[in-house]
């Protein structure tokens, strides 16, 4: 069977023989499909000619006379080939070599059929790509969800909620954005190459720099360099940061994922949750119009102020534990053990309470709140409450996922290093995760830095709740997947549809 690629590219010889360029440079697009539709009245009273450029997705011929679908970012727009306006041969070379997919410039005027459809009666058409391989049937587009995260592309062109997503996130992006400059935040930027990757527990991806001579790390959170910051005069800023941890791929997790980390100089915890309520309402407002978040058959909606409850609290109601009253953790491991909770592997009190509030507390939590006062073992950044068993810390949970984590910035050089000498121990005893000494970031602790409040916001996670989606996939363009060993993932070039 001759390949449908083959047959394109015989007509892509045609289209050269005939001396004209297939993918020329330039085009003089004059408005787009949209715009075509909100002024048509206008557009067919005055008759004036207008320039469209897009992708066909739709041909349909009835003897002298073809209908288009003409595509751009803004709308379709019907167009109307006629064969006594272009001439018999301009009309049938157009059949000859034009399939659904290529791109092409259309001029003509604002037309209404008899059918009373909006359209444009074109004088001339132009081609601007030429596409070797077919796009999935319109209607039904990628069924394979594999394949819809691989060839994104031809989902957003597809499937209008996979572009309904996109559209959304970035969306809110703005919003945030627009909300911390006019709070008086400073967006900056910090390194991705980082040479101790610190600033979280988690597993960082390794890269060799050749001139150098070094391995470098990518970095699993921006947080000790924007710190440096607040040291070095700063007293509010954020940064937009892309970071990376070599760990598991799940719905909620990405190795390549985005976050927003903000610093606040004389600030502390309780106006962090002020400030994020304001944050919330302002996206609450612009992108969900006050609607509920949608989770399957559930709808959740912002409820302002958020309820507040401990960690402590919570662990006891869902677990029946009392963390309070294991002060080992060999005893702390027992009693997790007790409840049925495997914890080989688990390494330290901290991991071994983080264990426990994942696996049985974390996912009953479905409505927006804060979850305060973590235990200090979990938090090696974070200042310690009056009572020093428990950080000065809240997380909002929304639908059993951590979507922000801020806390009091730990500013005492000598206390911090201590806090990192106990997560180099529990490296020592195999921990992965644990952080590193940052000889640099306690030097620069020594010099100074004010008292501050700091947090994390999961972009990723908090577009995935607000577009409804069931998997952290659907909310980023291009998520990472397993290199596929055909990377075509089908025969003969054919498109993956």
């Amino acid at each position: 069977m001759i390949s449908e690629e083959i047959v394109r590219r015989e007509r892509l010889t045609a289209i050269r023989a005939a001396d004209v360029e297939p993918y020329p440079a330039e085009s003089h697009r004059t408005m787009m499909a949209q715009a075509v539709l909100d002024a048509f009245d206008e557009l067919v009273a005055n008759g004036k000619e207008v320039i469209l450029c897009g992708r066909i997705r739709a041909i349909r011929k009835h003897g002298g006379l073809t209908f288009l679908e003409l595509q751009d970012e803004s709308n379709t727009m019907q167009i109307v080939l006629r064969r006594d306006d272009l001439g018999i041969e301009p009309y049938e070379a157009f059949h000859r070599l034009a399939d659904i997919g290529d791109f092409y410039e259309v001029m003509g005027a604002a037309y209404l059929t008899n059918r009373g459809e909006k359209s444009v009666l074109v004088t001339n058409t132009r081609l601007l790509t030429k596409t070797l391989l077919p796009l999935p049937e319109k209607f039904h587009g990628l069924q394979d969800t594999e394949k819809r995260y691989r060839y994104r592309y031809l989902d957003l062109l597809t499937n209008p909620e996979a572009k309904r997503m996109a559209l959304m996130r970035s969306r809110m992006v703005a919003c945030i954005r627009r909300f911390l400059e006019e709070e008086g935040f400073l967006e900056v930027e910090t390194p991705i190459l980082q040479a101790i990757a610190g600033g979280a527990n988690a597993r960082p991806f390794k890269t060799r720099h050749n001139t150098l001579h070094h391995d470098f790390y990518l970095r699993i959170a921006p947080e000790l360099y924007l710190k440096r910051l607040l040291v070095g005069g700063f007293e509010k800023i954020y940064e937009y940061a892309r970071c990376f941890r070599n760990e598991g791929v799940s719905q909620q997790h990405n190795p390549e994922f985005t976050q927003i980390e903000l610093y606040w100089a004389y600030a502390n915890i309780e106006g962090l949750m002020a400030h994020l309520e304001r944050l919330l309402q302002r996206v609450n407002k612009e992108i969900l119009e006050e609607k509920p978040m949608q989770f399957g058959d559930q709808a959740v909606s912002f409820s302002f102020p958020l309820p507040r409850t401990s960690f402590h609290d919570l662990v006891e109601k869902h677990t029946g534990i009392d963390v309070d009253l294991f002060d080992t953790e060999d005893k702390l491991r027992e009693e997790i053990e007790r409840i049925g909770l495997r914890t080989e592997g688990v390494i330290g009190v901290g991991d071994l309470l983080d264990h426990l509030y994942k696996e049985r507390v974390r996912p009953k939590i479905i409505a927006p709140q804060f979850v305060i006062d973590y235990p200090i073992a979990l938090k090696p950044l974070a200042k310690a409450r009056a009572d020093k068993r428990y950080s000065s810390c809240a997380q909002l949970l929304i639908n059993g996922m951590e979507v922000w984590n801020a806390f009091n910035e730990l500013n005492d050089p000598l206390e911090q290093e201590e806090r990192f000498r106990e997560q180099e121990a529990l490296r020592e005893r195999g921990s992965e995760d644990a952080q590193r000494v940052d000889e640099d970031f306690l030097n620069a602790l020594k010099h100074g830095m004010p008292p501050a409040a700091g947090y994390g916001l999961g972009i990723d996670r908090l577009a995935m709740l607000l577009c409804g989606a069931d998997n952290l996939k659907e909310v980023i363009l291009f998520p990472t997947l397993k290199p596929s060993d055909n990377l075509l993932e089908h025969e003969d070039a054919q498109s993956p549809m």
